[in-house]
C-alpha cells in the first residue's frame, strides 16, 4: 500500500465541486493529495467524454461523489491511501 494522506482541513464540498466543474474530474483529488488518481481521472474524463458524446460527464459526477466521501473521511481526522476510493467499484480503475 502507498503513502497515507492526512489532511484534516479537507473540505468535502470544495473537493467534489473541483472534481466535477474544473476540467471534468481530478482536481479535487489533487487538493486531497491523491495525485496519481487525479491524473487517471482527468485522462478518463478527457478521453471518454469526447469519444462517447458525454458519458465522460457521468464519470465526473462519480469522481465528484468519490472525492466528497474521501474528504469527509479526511475531515473527520482519518487517513486515506494514495489510491483509496470512497466508492467500492472504483477499485477496478484505481488500484494500489
Amino acid at each position: 500500500m502507498g503513502q497515507m494522506i492526512t489532511k484534516p482541513d479537507a473540505n468535502p464540498i470544495i473537493s467534489a465541486l473541483a472534481n466535477w466543474i474544473f476540467l471534468n474530474g481530478g482536481i479535487g483529488y489533487f487538493l486531497m493529495g491523491q495525485k496519481k488518481k487525479a491524473i487517471i481521472a482527468l485522462i478518463i474524463c478527457w478521453v471518454v467524454g469526447p469519444i462517447t458524446c458525454g458519458v465522460g460527464m457521468m464519470c465526473a459526477w462519480v469522481f465528484a461523489y468519490d472525492a466528497y466521501l474521501l474528504s469527509q473521511k479526511l475531515q473527520a481526522g482519518q487517513s486515506i491511501g494514495e489510491n483509496e476510493n470512497g466508492l467500492e467499484f472504483l477499485n477496478m480503475i484505481f488500484k494500489d
